[in-house]
């Protein structure tokens, strides 16, 4: 049996797996968001922790979960920022990807012309969601936290280190904090340089198949089993390429859950000319490049409960919009609501519904948001497809079981998506598919279960004006 978690930014997730993949028992609590500010976005540290612990028991307890665990492995969301003293205690609450405190640094670097170097080593475009702009602003904002910080780790790294002691970040999740050598797998000095800190105020790097047993100690205090083998993973963002299956030359993974990216997966880094996407790895052999935006479903739900109060679930919510005409009657809507990573890189950049007019009803501005959101991928596929041809798609996230909106993604996109087996979510898949690589276990032969969605030809009209509208629109609001 293997055990997945994933500590994302909603929801810290559980599941155990027997040998066929078949799903024993899922567990799931929800993450606080936290934003004392605006633009600021945390969770508290111990409570993620405290997820984490109940999730993990949650699986453990249940009678047909005896069998001998092979691993239990992490997926985690990636740019998470924390500091913690000598003693491993959070000096701060972790600063997640969505939190915008640091843009001013990041502007600075990029007037300063310091940002292509910094690309081109770490293969991050220099971003408010970036750790090495954390932590410029920490050490500039907070020096009395600063000057005390032992060492800077994000939330998995956190979790590591209250299960086992040690100070420990996988390459994957690394190549993530815009402080690593994409290259040579190594802390990238010139970012060190650029952060004013020293090699020792960072994690030890280690692959993302090192496995630690639960030691005693921390056994005891968790109510966990001595010696539980823990394998400590990757990034939630590599992961579910493997786990969507989207692992070939002209397939790619586009995931919308909170966040939405589109990813492809390479032996090599792959480096933009104009920085518009990311290069992070999955482990010492494999690469993922693409782009990533801060509005995912977080936009829908946004018009949902903040703009129109609905106490419907998010389908049934969506579900009339499917009698408006494809491109929305002529409603186009930029998803900005919360600043926007590719490729345009722009944390001051806000939402847009343009082309409102007397005869829109609630329906028309449901649908513009579902098509913006997702014209919005095709603008960032637009620079991964200017290296890499993408032929196929693999839909993921809590997007991909909405049949409605997975339709239209295929329409928008003109290619067929591959929607694979919806019990299992793509970075938990991905990470159980990980694990058993690691173990030197057999593939299956029905890892991905899944189906196609075809496009519709009689759609591209519509949906090809539609996109115009919100590529020219987007590229006059941010010239």
């Amino acid at each position: 049996m293997i055990i997945g978690i994933d500590i994302g930014t909603t929801n810290v997730k559980a599941v155990a797996v027997d040998d066929n993949m078949s799903v024993l028992i899922t567990a799931e609590r929800q993450n606080h968001l936290l934003s004392p500010y605006p633009g600021w976005s945390e969770h508290e540290p111990e409570a993620v922790l405290e997820n984490v612990i109940s999730v993990l028991k949650d699986v453990l307890k249940r009678p047909d979960c005896e069998s001998p665990i092979q691993a239990v492995v992490f997926s985690s969301a990636m740019h998470g920022w924390l500091a913690v003293d000598e003693n491993g205690n959070a000096l701060t609450n972790i600063w997640l990807w969505s939190d915008l405190r640091s843009d001013r640094y990041a502007r600075d670097l990029r007037r300063d012309q310091k940002a292509p170097l910094i690309y081109r080593k770490t293969g991050v475009p220099v971003h408010a969601m970036s750790p090495l702009c954390k932590t410029l602003w920490c050490r500039s904002e907070r020096p009395e936290i600063f000057s005390t910080t032992h060492k800077i780790l994000g939330i998995k790294e956190y979790v590591w280190l209250r299960l086992t002691g040690e100070y420990c970040s996988d390459l994957s999740l690394a190549s993530a904090t815009g402080l690593m050598d994409i290259g040579q797998n190594v802390w990238a000095s010139e970012a060190l340089d650029t952060a004013s800190i020293a090699e020792d105020r960072l994690p030890a790097l280690v692959s993302p198949g090192y496995i630690k047993k639960l030691p005693e100690h921390y056994a005891e205090k968790f109510g966990l089993p001595v010696g539980l083998p823990l394998m400590i993973g990757a990034s939630d963002g590599a992961l579910a390429n493997l786990g969507s299956g989207a692992t070939e030359t002209g397939h790619a993974a586009l995931t919308i859950g909170t966040s939405a990216a589109i990813r492809i997966m390479t032996n090599t880094p792959l480096l933009d000319g104009q920085m518009r996407t990311f290069c992070y790895r999955l482990d010492e052999k494999r690469c993922i490049t693409g782009g990533a935006s801060n509005n995912g479903t977080n936009a829908l739900e946004w018009l949902r409960t903040g703009l129109f109060h609905s106490q419907e679930q998010p389908d049934a919510f969506t579900h009339p919009a499917a009698e408006v005409l494809p491109g929305a009657e002529g409603l186009t809507f930029l998803p900005y609501l919360q600043g926007e990573r590719a490729p345009i890189y722009d944390a001051d950049a806000r939402g847009t519904l343009h082309g409102l007019a007397h005869e829109h009803g609630q329906t028309h501005i449901i649908r513009a948001v579902m098509e913006g959101i997702l014209y919005n991928m095709k603008y960032i596929a637009g620079a991964l497809e200017a290296h890499f041809p993408i032929d196929t798609l693999h839909a993921g996230g809590g997007f991909s079981q909405n049949a409605f909106w997975v339709q239209m993604l295929a329409d928008i996109f003109q290619k067929p998506i591959w929607v694979g087996d919806t019990n299992l979510d793509a970075s938990l898949k991905g990470a159980i598919f990980f694990a058993r690589e690691v173990l030197g276990l057999p593939k299956l032969q029905d890892d991905n279960k899944g189906k196609y969605i075809q496009p519709r030809p009689g759609y591209n009209d519509a949906y090809r004006e539609g996109y115009e509208r919100f590529s020219q629109l987007a590229g006059r609001l941010h010239e």
